[in-house]
C-alpha cells in the first residue's frame, strides 16, 4: 500500500460527524486546521478535487497523517478551530486563511493602547488579539459598550495639543495625551477589559443591569432599552466564543479513555473560562486486567506531573469519566500546587453538562483508538516482512517463518468441542489453508483443552510424519495456550517422531510467548508490529474455532429423534415429526399409520417402517 491509500483509509474511516481536523505532515509538523459538519465527507474533497489553487494543492501532498476532533455541533467546531489556530499557529492558516472572514479585537501596541478591529490578526503586530467573532454586528455593539465603561484611548492621535477632546468630556476618554492618567492607572483599566474578553463578564452585566434597571424605574424607556441590547450584545458575544457553555466559566480538565486489550487511549479536554481550548490524546500501555480506577488515577498522576511547575496550567475542576483511584490523595496534590481546592466531579449518566463533556471526550477517546489501531493494521498489512523478521529474531527460528500456523480450542461445557487452523503465508491470512476439526477423543461435559490439542497436532501431522503428502510444513506452529496446552503438543509431535517442528504458546493474559524447554517466555515489545501480528494470529485462530463450534452446537440444537434414521428426506422427515411426538410413538405405529403420514404405500412404505424400527430399536 502507498502512503496515499494509508491516508485514504483514514479518511474512509473517520466519522460523520462536526468537528476539527488538523493536517500534519511526515516531520510532525502541524499544516493545517479546519472545520467541518461532516468530517469525513470534508477531508475526503481535499483528495477527491483536482482544482485546488496551488498552495492548497501543495499542503495536501505534503499531508502523512490526519488528527481529528469531534464535536457537538458544527458551532462547537467553528470556534474550535478558531481557538486552536491562534494557539497552534498552523503554516496553512496564516497562509490560505488569514481569518479574513471574522473580524478581531486587538490592543494597539503603544503606551497607552488602543482597542481597535482588525481583520488582519498578526501576532507579532498587536499587542493582544481577541478572537475572531462569527457575529461581526455583535462585536462593534459590545466594543461600543466597552468604550463606554472603560475610558480608553480612542484616537491615534492627539486632536490638541493644549487640551483634551470631546472624548474626554463626555466620559469616554481619560486623556492620557495630555498627562490626564498615569501608565499604571491605564495598564490596570487595560488588564480589566482583557478580563471581559475573555469572558469574566459577570460584574459588568451586573452594573449594566442595574442601570437597566434604574433606567426602567426614571421612566427613561429609550435609555433602558439601549441598556437592555447591549446586555443581549454582551450576551451573544459571550455565548458566540463558547465551545461549551457552562453556569460559570471555570477552569475545567474532562478526562475520559477507551480500552482494548492492553491499550488505553486517553483523552483531556482542556476548558478554559468556558472554552474548550483543546484536545489532547495519549496512548497508555495498561497490563492485562487493571482497573480502570487505577488507569485514571495513575495517568493522571502522569498527566500533571509534568505540568506542577505552572499552577495556571492546573484545572479548577476535574471532570473524570471514572473516579481515580486514590482520589483524595490526588486531589491534595494538585490543592497544594493549584493554591485552592481543585473539586472532581464524575457524572453518574449522559445527562447533564458535565455527563455530556464526557460523552464529548469518550467520543474523541474511541475515534483515537479505531484511528490507531487502522494505522497499526495498515502499517501491518503494507510491510510484514519487518514483523515477521522481528518474530525469527525473537523465537530464535531456524528459517524465516513465511508459513505460520495457529491453533485454538473451543467449547462450552466440554459440549461440541472443536479446533481451528489458521494460516498466515508471508504474514497474511490464507483462508483458502484454513482448516478445522471436530474433536473425537473427549467425552461430553469433561473439557480436556490438553487432549483435545493432543488430537489436533496427532491429526495434522500424521501423514507428515508417515513421510505422506497432507499439507505444507510450517515455519512456525503457534498454539493459543499457556505451558500446558504446548506441552500437550509437543507430547504428541514427540509420538510422531517430529522433534525439529518449530512451535510456541501465546499465553493471552500478559500476552507472553512460551517455548519448549524453557522457563522463562519470551515477551515482545507493546504495540510493535511483532506482536501485533501474533495477536493477529490468535485473534483470527479464536473467530475461525468460535464460528465452527457455534455451527455445531446449532445443529445439535434442532436436531431429530429421527436424524438417525438413513433413507429418509427432509420433507418425510418433517411428516413424520408431525404425525408422532417422539421416538415411542413411531415405535409402537404400524406400517400403515406410517404410509399414511408419509403419503405412500406398498414396498416404499415397508421399507421405510423397517428402517425405522431397525435404526430406533433399542439394542438388546
Amino acid at each position: 500500500m502507498t502512503p496515499q491509500d494509508d491516508l485514504m483509509l483514514i479518511v474512509n474511516h473517520l466519522p460523520n460527524k462536526p468537528g476539527v481536523y488538523r493536517f500534519i505532515d511526515a516531520q510532525g509538523t502541524l499544516l493545517y486546521v479546519g472545520k467541518a459538519k461532516d468530517l469525513r465527507k470534508r477531508v475526503k474533497s481535499y483528495f477527491q478535487k483536482t482544482d485546488h489553487t496551488p498552495r492548497i494543492a501543495w499542503m495536501v501532498s505534503q499531508v502523512a497523517n490526519i488528527d481529528t476532533t469531534v464535536t457537538a455541533t458544527e458551532v462547537e467546531a467553528l470556534l474550535l478551530e478558531s481557538n486552536q489556530i491562534k494557539a497552534l499557529k498552523p503554516r496553512f492558516n496564516v497562509l490560505l486563511r488569514h481569518d479574513s472572514h471574522y473580524p478581531w479585537l486587538a490592543f494597539t501596541n503603544e503606551p497607552f493602547p488602543r482597542l481597535v478591529v482588525t481583520r488582519k490578526p498578526n501576532a507579532n503586530y498587536w499587542r493582544k488579539l481577541y478572537g475572531p467573532y462569527p457575529s461581526a454586528g455583535a462585536m462593534y455593539q459590545t466594543l461600543k459598550v466597552i468604550k463606554k465603561i472603560f475610558p480608553l484611548r480612542q484616537r491615534r492621535t492627539p486632536l490638541f495639543r493644549d487640551r483634551p477632546c470631546m472624548n474626554y468630556h463626555i466620559g469616554q476618554c481619560l486623556a492620557p495625551c495630555v498627562g490626564g492618567v498615569s501608565a499604571a492607572d491605564y495598564d490596570a483599566m487595560v488588564e480589566q477589559v482583557e478580563q471581559f474578553l475573555k469572558g469574566r463578564t459577570g460584574d459588568v452585566l451586573v452594573r449594566l443591569e442595574a442601570d437597566m434597571a434604574q433606567a426602567s424605574a426614571e421612566l427613561d424607556f429609550e435609555r433602558a432599552a439601549l441598556l437592555r441590547d447591549r446586555i443581549e450584545a454582551i450576551e451573544l458575544v459571550v455565548e458566540q466564543q463558547r465551545v461549551i457553555v457552562n453556569d460559570e466559566a471555570v477552569d475545567e480538565d474532562v478526562v475520559a479513555c477507551a480500552l482494548h486489550d492492553d491499550m488505553a487511549q486517553m483523552t483531556v479536554m482542556t476548558i478554559r473560562q468556558g472554552k474548550l481550548v483543546n484536545t489532547h490524546f495519549f496512548p497508555v500501555s495498561v497490563p492485562a486486567d487493571t482497573p480502570r480506577e487505577t488507569v485514571f488515577g495513575q495517568f493522571l498522576t502522569q498527566y500533571y506531573r509534568a505540568r506542577e511547575t505552572d499552577p495556571d496550567r492546573l484545572p479548577k475542576v476535574l471532570i473524570s469519566q471514572v473516579a481515580p483511584e486514590d482520589s483524595e490523595v490526588l486531589l491534595d496534590w494538585l490543592s497544594g500546587i493549584k493554591g485552592h481546592r481543585v473539586k472532581l466531579r464524575v457524572p453518574k449518566s449522559d445527562r447533564g453538562t458535565d455527563g455530556e463533556l464526557v460523552a464529548m471526550a469518550a467520543e474523541n477517546a474511541r475515534q483515537a483508538m479505531d484511528r490507531w489501531r487502522l494505522e497499526a493494521q495498515t502499517k501491518l498489512a503494507r510491510d510484514p516482512v519487518q514483523a515477521l523478521m522481528g518474530l525469527q529474531a525473537a523465537l530464535h527460528l531456524p528459517r524465516f517463518p513465511k508459513r505460520i500456523e495457529c491453533y485454538d480450542i473451543s467449547h462450552v461445557g466440554g459440549t461440541h468441542t472443536v479446533a481451528s487452523m489458521v494460516v498466515f503465508t508471508d504474514g497474511v491470512p490464507d483462508k483458502g489453508a484454513y482448516r478445522r476439526f471436530k474433536i473425537k477423543t473427549t467425552e461430553a461435559g469433561k473439557p480436556d483443552d490438553f487432549k483435545s490439542m493432543a488430537e489436533v497436532m496427532a491429526r495434522r501431522f500424521k501423514k507428515q510424519a508417515a513421510g505422506g503428502d497432507q499439507w505444507p510444513v510450517p515455519d512456525l506452529v503457534v498454539i493459543d495456550g499457556g505451558k500446558g496446552q504446548l506441552s500437550a503438543a509437543v507430547k504428541a509431535l514427540a509420538e510422531l517422531n517430529i522433534t525439529d517442528q518449530p512451535i510456541v504458546s501465546l499465553a493471552k493474559k500478559f500476552e507472553e510467548l512460551f517455548l519448549p524447554g524453557h522457563s522463562r517466555p519470551v515477551v515482545l515489545e507493546r504495540h510493535s508490529p511483532t506482536l501485533q501480528l501474533v495477536q493477529q494470529l490468535r485473534d483470527e485462530a479464536h473467530r475461525f474455532a468460535i464460528t465452527y463450534h457455534r455451527q455445531l452446537r446449532g445443529k445439535a440444537q434442532t436436531a431429530s429423534w429421527l436424524d438417525d434414521v438413513p433413507g429418509i428426506g427432509p420433507v418425510r422427515k418433517q411428516k413424520l415429526q408431525v404425525a408422532f411426538s417422539s421416538r415411542q410413538a413411531i415405535l409402537a405405529a404400524s406400517v400403515e399409520e406410517v404410509a399414511a403420514a408419509i403419503g405412500v404405500g406398498g414396498k416404499t412404505a415397508q421399507k421405510v417402517y423397517e428402517a425405522i424400527r431397525q435404526a430406533l430399536t433399542p439394542s438388546p
